[in-house]
């Protein structure tokens, strides 16, 4: 039965296709003149009679996109949910994020997304698991992925969810998360009395509990002398930012001697920042070796300081305070004696 004007039409094209049914609609182009353009291939006449009856449906309610929005590819509903998405998230974030979309799912950047597959979306998580990628890794993609779908079927784009449908890899963590033992912390201060190079930093590490990025980058100007002195510093997350540790007794001189250099950041070498790459491979490693863990990284620091704490009392939400994790409240912005005085309370519980 012939159509009705203007309720578009079915073309099956021509040659082998997986997807050989075209639905058409009239459409006016930039000079004015009505032209049929395509809003979607499918497989089977049903699917293809389905989709068009679907935009019919939409057109009567004045609900049905723009064809110029049905045919978006990826990359500009990445740019479109991106410039959303990455004003609510931090920095790190929006810097995992993009890492994600420029190594691995851009390269779908010009196929629209209405066309893409739910095997073609599989395939970059496939091949995350393939290359050993980390959990985390893996996480950041099929977030991206689940974006780029959300704004599209808000909006109409495409018809189905396929990131719903996602078989995501769970892996093993690559790095094994350990601690030092109490037997190896006590060896540490016994090093870093000796002046082993670098020990003294590493229990600095152990009794502050920042990231190694985060401890490399304090400045003279993150130190406080009040309240017995403290340390003001942290990246990634907002609750990190700017997080108050108290100094605790057994590293207040080594981290005194470090303040005397009066160098652009705490810790330097020949007067100069000190690189992650570097303390990690020149500094870190000997000291680890030295204790008997040449496995350990900067990060077994962190884990050890939270770990000491829970083991010596100090009560949950102090310990997510000096660690930076996220609360209801964030002191961080507005702290007051009392609150520095419960964060001291907490730390000097250490050993």
């Amino acid at each position: 039965m012939r159509r009705a004007n203007g309720t578009g039409t079915i073309v099956k094209l021509s040659g082998n296709r997986r997807r050989p049914y075209s639905v058409r609609v009239a459409q006016k182009d930039k000079y004015g003149r009505i032209v049929q353009k395509a809003i979607g291939y499918f497989a089977t006449a049903k699917e293809a009679q389905e989709a068009l009856d679907e935009h019919n449906r939409l057109k009567a309610l004045g609900l049905a996109p723009a064809i110029n929005q049905m045919n978006m590819t990826v990359g500009q509903v990445y740019e479109a949910w991106s410039a959303r998405a990455y004003a609510k998230i931090s920095a790190s974030g929006v810097c995992g994020y993009r890492a994600a979309w420029n190594q691995r799912i851009s390269r779908f950047a010009d196929r629209k997304m209405r066309d893409m597959t739910l095997d073609e979306w599989q395939s970059i998580l496939d091949m995350d698991e393939k290359e050993n990628a980390s959990q985390s890794l893996i996480n950041k993609d099929v977030t991206v992925i689940k974006g780029l779908y959300s704004y599209s079927m808000e909006r109409d784009i495409v018809g189905k969810d396929y990131s719903a449908y996602l078989d995501i890899p769970s892996v093993e963590p690559k790095m094994k998360k350990g601690i030092l033992t109490d037997f190896q912390i006590a060896k540490l201060e016994q090093l870093a009395k000796e002046g082993f190079p670098w020990a003294d930093t590493v229990l600095m590490l152990c009794y502050t509990g920042f990231r190694i990025s985060e401890f490399l980058s304090l400045t003279r100007f993150n130190y406080h002398p009040e309240y017995g002195g403290y340390l003001q510093g942290g990246l990634k997350t907002k609750a990190g930012t700017n997080r108050i540790v108290p100094v605790h007794p057994k590293i207040a001189p080594y981290l005194s001697c470090w303040l005397e250099k009066n160098t652009d950041t705490i810790i330097s070498k020949d007067g100069k920042p000190v690189r992650a790459q570097w303390y990690r491979k020149s500094a870190f490693t000997p000291v680890m070796e030295a204790l008997g863990a040449a496995e350990a990284t900067p990060h077994w620091c962190r884990h050890t300081f939270a770990t000491r704490l829970h083991d010596a009392g100090t009560d949950p939400l102090t310990t997510k305070w000096l660690m930076g994790h996220s609360t209801e409240n964030d002191i961080t912005e507005h702290y007051t004696h009392e609150t520095i005085s419960v964060l001291v309370k907490g730390i000097r519980k250490l050993a």
